[in-house]
């Protein structure tokens, strides 16, 4: 849908309601999240560079799930559970680290391969090796364009599939041969991820919310998206001169040519989410990932990161920092305007929303949480103490 298409306000009409405000804060609601929804998702666990060596892995937690993925001896890569197939206990106790022969249960000593395949059991024979099988059971990964992507259900559309449209787009930028450029920032808040990922789905807020990043770009808010695919794309231009405060000017005057990139993408910063939980962000010179790790109903937390090129020039590097911090600016100010909205969705006086023009992403978020979850369109909250249908 075009961003300023006119919208229908007409008595009756949903098309231009918000997701209702009551599946911000339910637990039955999240519940059937979990269940139908975040299982089948997409979600990224970790660039390429941060297991660049043969036993090199990164562990994580994802809505109740704990996996490990790691580099294998071949240099291929593998995603697992980090779960003990005899006691449950985890068996990955690191956030990362190199595993050079075998991984070792803490609770019983049962050793795991770099692949998490069962390799010897204390006391156990060769029968109880057949009996537990493969090992630590096994996740659904893909690498794409540099990210290793896991979902714990292996149906429906591939990463590959669902980004098609912006592969040629995305490959320009060489996200596979960037490597992490400052630490991982992981934030709980009381906030609900759809809460989260209305507030990236547009730009209608960034004037009023955003006053230093407003002021490097121009008015313009490009969006294309695909309900049906689940992505939204929004890009918006720098303006010609520096503008903004000392970061934001630093980083308008420092920043490269990026001559590698198509049309004018070299003067601009673009978005580009999968949805549910997956955005990626896109400057000239570097990207981060904005990632939503539902914990509760209501409570999420924010997953995020910078790669950029190796080798860059000492005013490369500025120009990087410069931006990260407007960055954590944008993300305090973003932080503090959902905060205020999670209160107002939690409270009496607003069960839904009317969507502006100017907020397609928002709109195509919201139609394609209603085609995986239909119930979505019940803008009244469900009796209490009763299961929720799927519709």
């Amino acid at each position: 849908m075009s961003e300023h298409a006119k919208p229908n306000y007409a008595e009756g009409n949903d098309d231009n309601h918000t997701l209702p405000s009551w599946i911000y804060n339910d637990a039955r609601y999240f519940e059937l999240e979990r269940q139908e929804l975040f299982a089948r998702s997409w979600q990224i666990a970790c660039h390429v560079s941060e297991i660049a060596e043969p036993g090199d892995y990164i562990t994580l937690e994802f809505v109740g799930e704990r996996i490990a993925v790691a580099r294998l001896q071949d240099g291929s890569i593998t995603a697992f559970h980090n779960t003990c197939r005899h006691r449950a206990h985890q068996v990955i106790t690191g956030e990362k680290g190199n595993c050079k022969r075998a991984h070792v249960c803490p609770y019983h000593g049962w050793t795991y391969a770099q692949d998490g395949g069962l390799r010897g059991i204390p006391g156990g024979s060769e029968a109880d090796l057949e009996q537990v099988g493969h090992g630590l059971l096994p996740v659904d990964h893909e690498v794409f364009m540099g990210f290793v992507f896991i979902r714990l259900k292996a149906e429906g559309p591939s990463v590959a599939e669902r980004l098609a449209p912006f592969a040629e787009l995305l490959a320009a930028y060489r996200i596979d041969e960037m490597q992490c450029s400052g630490d991982l920032q992981v934030e709980e808040h009381p906030i609900d991820w759809k809460n989260m990922m209305d507030n990236y789905q547009e730009g209608y807020h960034v004037a009023i919310g955003h006053p230093g990043l407003n002021q490097m770009m121009e008015n313009e808010y490009e969006v294309r998206t695909d309900a049906e695919l689940g992505t939204s794309f929004a890009s918006h231009r720098f303006k010609d001169e520096p503008a903004g405060g000392p970061d934001e000017f630093a980083y308008m005057s420092l920043r490269p040519g990026a001559e590698h990139l198509p049309g004018d993408y070299a003067q601009r910063i673009s978005y580009l989410s999968l949805f549910p939980l997956v955005n990626i962000g896109l400057q000239p010179d570097s990207v981060h990932y904005y990632l939503f790790h539902p914990i509760g109903p209501g409570r999420a937390a924010l997953r995020t990161v910078s790669f950029a090129l190796p080798n860059a020039s000492r005013k490369t590097k500025a120009a990087q920092a410069a931006i990260g911090r407007v960055w954590e600016q944008v993300v305090s100010e973003d932080n503090q305007l959902t905060r205020s909205v999670q209160l107002g969705l939690e409270g009496a006086a607003y069960q839904y929303g009317f969507l502006s023009p100017r907020e397609a992403g928002v709109r195509a978020f919201r139609d394609w949480m209603r085609a995986q979850l239909p119930i979505v369109r019940r803008e009244l909250r469900p009796c209490a103490g009763q299961p929720l249908p799927l519709d």
